[in-house]
């Protein structure tokens, strides 16, 4: 009997660390859920960010540098190509990469969505009408970048005032 009650314990405590075991288990899992969201969330676009010191924040990051690249084309940014100016050509890839950056923004919310897509939809236009550098276009696109920057970024891009001497 003895060996009955001893068994019986053993399976009893082996039940209890199986039980133990699988609880452990289950509570590190929404851990790791939480914390798999919390860098997802950090994708998305959001209020208050500085984009300079929190590069994790991705949206964030490509506003900020959406926002560089209009500047590009209205004079409000100061593009260093080695004492030559920028091309047609060169214009052309500055424009495909400001929309590239608007592609990968990632955002859900409500808050000047409206403004966003019309970013989106500018470009998209003056791709298509293969717009030129000082075509006004590009103001519409810069006012509309810079606005949602300023809204979204605790740090925004910072437009330059260049003088005729400067390498734009």
């Amino acid at each position: 009997m003895g060996k009955w009650i001893s068994g019986a314990v053993a399976v009893v405590l082996l039940g209890i660390g199986f039980f133990v075991l699988m609880s452990e288990k289950d509570d590190a899992k929404p851990v790791r859920a939480q914390q798999q969201s919390e860098q997802e969330q950090k994708e998305w676009l959001v209020v208050g960010v500085d984009p300079n010191n929190s590069p994790e924040y991705k949206s964030n990051a490509e506003l900020y540098f959406a926002h560089l690249n209009s500047a590009i084309f209205v004079d409000k940014a100061n593009v260093n190509n080695g004492g030559t100016s920028l091309t047609n050509e060169d214009y052309r890839g500055i424009l495909k990469e400001l929309k590239g950056n608007l592609d990968r923004i990632k955002y859900n919310g409500e808050e000047k969505k409206d403004e966003l897509e019309k970013a989106k939809e500018l470009v998209n236009q003056a791709i298509q009408n293969d717009a030129k550098k000082g075509d006004e276009i590009f103001d519409e696109i810069h006012e509309v970048i810079h606005d949602l920057d300023l809204h979204f970024n605790k740090t925004h891009f910072v437009d330059e005032k260049l003088t005729e001497k400067a390498d734009n």
